[in-house]
């Protein structure tokens, strides 16, 4: 039942609509935040309202929940900013934000030199790590992180799976198939169905956040978790940081933005991350 519905959201992400809620450029006094509201523990549907959750704008009678809507109210507390929930495809989160139907981005996005091209960031609102999943027997043979030493042996020729268009997927070309040896399979459209993808034997492993992966677990059974010593990925990837998306040059709202992150300390960030996480394990 658990992994039924944490795979139904997907069916409500693809129903998304990406027609505009209106510029936001003319209403500096309200944050409209962009996310797949399917992507826990940073952000999944609910289907009641609850002390944690937000509505979605243009989806009726769903309310999202998760760290990043704990980040959003942080955010309205301390600007002052009315917040608005928008829903959008990971993929239409960025044109989104270009057109102006949503000012923010806060979705678990990465800050790439390749997304700055198209978009700026503010500081990070979360810091985490890389880690794979794959199948529980073979997770509980690592106890420790895997060493760079060790870990061509465990993935070299062996098929690895994430979500398209994420720096996890990216991770899987540039740095595990390129310098491990890695099979990089062709990614999908979320990370649930990458983890049915090793649940079912399509995939050794896949990539995702340690948070997310904690979340995916909770409902695949016979998936578990491998660490990695992260000087594998490279000084740029070592460490994955998540920041808010938002227009280019919108100068103002990048430091208002920046100003209110300041006031949430790291004790903050750690406890709603893991509240987070316990309330996903029940979708």
């Amino acid at each position: 039942m658990k992994k039924t519905l944490f795979l139904a959201g997907m069916s409500v992400l693809m129903l998304s609509s990406l027609a505009s809620c209106g510029s936001t450029s003319d209403n500096s006094n309200k944050l409209v935040i962009g996310m797949e509201v399917n992507y826990a523990p940073f952000n999944w549907a609910e289907t009641k309202s609850n002390d944690y959750t937000l509505e979605v704008s243009n989806h009726s009678g769903t309310y999202a929940d998760g760290y990043d809507i704990q980040v959003a109210k942080k955010l309205s507390e301390k600007t002052g900013m009315e917040v608005s929930i928008f829903q959008s495809e990971w993929t239409s989160l960025i044109p989104n934000l270009q057109a102006g139907t949503i000012n923010a981005v806060i979705a678990g996005m990465t800050d790439t030199a390749e997304r700055e091209l198209s978009i700026d960031f503010t500081d990070e609102y979360y810091h985490s790590e890389l880690v794979l999943i794959t199948k529980k027997d073979i997770a509980d043979q690592y106890t420790s992180a895997i060493s760079s030493t060790d870990f061509s042996t465990f993935i070299k020729g062996k098929q690895i799976v994430s979500q398209s268009q994420t720096v996890t997927d990216d991770i899987i070309e540039d740095v595990f198939k390129t310098n491990y040896g890695a099979i990089h399979n062709n990614p999908v459209d979320s990370f649930a169905l990458a983890a049915t993808n090793v649940d079912q034997g399509g995939a050794f492993a896949m990539t995702a956040e340690y948070p997310v992966a904690e979340s995916l677990i909770s409902s695949f059974t016979n998936l578990g978790i491998v660490h990695i010593d992260q000087t594998i990925l490279g000084d740029s990837l070592s460490s994955l940081g998540v920041s808010i998306g938002i227009k280019k040059g919108n100068t103002e709202l990048q430091s208002k933005l920046n100003a209110a992150l300041k006031e949430i300390t790291d004790a903050d960030r750690l406890e709603m991350m893991e509240a987070a996480v316990t309330r996903s394990s029940s979708l």
